[in-house]
């Protein structure tokens, strides 16, 4: 197995080569390798990328959310995080003015259930516990700040 790391500021990504063959592989020689049925190769690629969003659960959900004393943003998210790197970006931006937190829909079905959250990615703003606005989908930052910007005017 060949394992290849390749770290770059937030992300990591890790490749991983296994083969059969005992003998190195070039360009030229893949073709023909490719299509012998009894060469086995796979491959797996990995992508990680830390986040500066805390995550919030059902056990958590009261105190972080509900009880807060400044406004927050609430990113609904599954397997697939669309919007995660603009809600980091959101995050760092308006540290102190509001808390933001990712809650993970596939553990938290209840809170899902709750606020009525049937398709991902979706962002809930709450201010004094009561949930005020949501944006649904991927969309630019701008509409996500918009959407802050009218709740901390409020």
């Amino acid at each position: 197995m060949t394992r290849f790391v390749l770290h770059s500021g937030d992300y990591s990504i890790s490749l991983h080569f296994q083969s059969q063959t005992t003998k190195p592989i070039s360009k030229s020689q893949f073709p023909s390798i490719h299509n012998n049925k009894s060469s086995t190769r796979s491959l797996n690629i990995t992508c990680t990328r830390s986040h500066d969003m805390a995550v919030v659960s059902g056990d958590t959900w009261d105190e972080c959310v509900l009880n807060s004393d400044i406004p927050v943003l609430v990113e609904f998210w599954a397997a697939c995080r669309m919007v995660h790197r603009e809600m980091e970006e959101i995050a760092k931006e308006y540290s102190g003015k509001i808390n933001c937190y990712m809650l993970k829909v596939d553990e938290n079905m209840g809170i899902a259930d709750k606020y009525g959250i049937k398709v991902v990615p979706v962002v809930l703003l709450f201010k004094n516990g009561e949930k005020c606005d949501s944006v649904t989908g991927t969309m630019p930052n701008y509409v996500y700040m918009a959407a802050i910007e009218k709740l901390l005017s409020s």
